[in-house]
Parts: structure tokens; C-alpha cells; sequence
């Protein structure tokens, strides 16, 4: 029996119910995030070796990192790489597309912590790493 597709939304619903789905989509995320990590360092000029030693890692955990790891990455570790290559990490919020609020996860070099805001007047924005009055 043919089912009518109504969005692509239900087709991912219904297709990604199933473990193995869930599973295999999984890995080509993971893949996608380790291709975009080991770009960034070549982008840089840097090797494994180079970038090991910045973060103080042995190199065949940066292997690691960009081979195996992908969504499964701590934003702490995906921070420190990011700033290990003179990049910051930035958390997006997003509705339909629209970036809702922005948060740096860490810091470039002579970069402050900020916030960066869509001009979205109906929301309102906690600042987390402030502490509470």
C-alpha cells in the first residue's frame, strides 16, 4: 500500500522510526561534523601534530576527534578546537531558519564573551553566563 506524503517532516517521522535509520543518519552527521573539523585545521596550515600540541592532546586524539567522534563531542571540546584554530564556537537558537540568539562558546583570541542578537523584539534574551541578582 502507497502512502500519501503530506511534508517532508512526516517523511522523516515515519522513515527515521526505526533504530537502524536513527542509526545510519547518525553516522553520516558524525562523518559531516569530522569533515568540517579537519577542513577548518587545514585551513589553518596546521597538522594533526600542530594543532595536538595547542590543545595539549597527543595527535591521535585529534585523529580521533575528526574520525570518530562527530555528535558525540562535548561543546567544551568542541570549543577548545575552535579556539585552538583561532575560531569561536557559536551556540545559534534558530526558528524556521531564523537565528533567534547566539551565544559564544569560546573565545578567540582578543575576543570578549558576547552575545549577538537578531532583531527579533517579541524575544527575550537570558544572558546565562551572567549570575543571578
Amino acid at each position: 500500500m502507497k502512502r500519501k506524503l503530506t511534508s517532508v517532516d512526516e517523511f522523516f517521522q515515519d522513515d527515521l522510526n526505526t533504530p537502524e535509520l536513527r542509526q545510519a543518519y547518525r553516522e553520516v552527521l558524525d562523518e559531516e561534523l569530522g569533515e568540517v573539523l579537519r577542513s577548518l585545521r587545514k585551513k589553518r596550515g596546521l597538522s594533526q601534530k600542530d594543532l595536538a600540541e595547542r590543545l595539549g592532546v597527543q595527535r591521535s586524539r585529534v585523529a580521533q576527534i575528526e574520525n570518530t567522534e562527530g555528535l558525540s563531542l562535548s561543546l567544551e571540546t568542541l570549543a577548545r578546537f575552535a579556539s585552538a584554530l583561532g575560531y569561536r564556537l557559536i551556540l545559534t537558537f534558530a526558528d524556521e531558519g531564523e537565528a533567534v540568539a547566539q551565544y559564544s562558546l569560546s573565545e578567540a583570541p582578543a575576543r570578549e564573551r558576547e552575545w549577538d542578537l537578531a532583531v527579533l523584539p517579541a524575544i527575550r534574551v537570558v544572558d546565562f553566563s551572567r549570575s543571578a541578582a
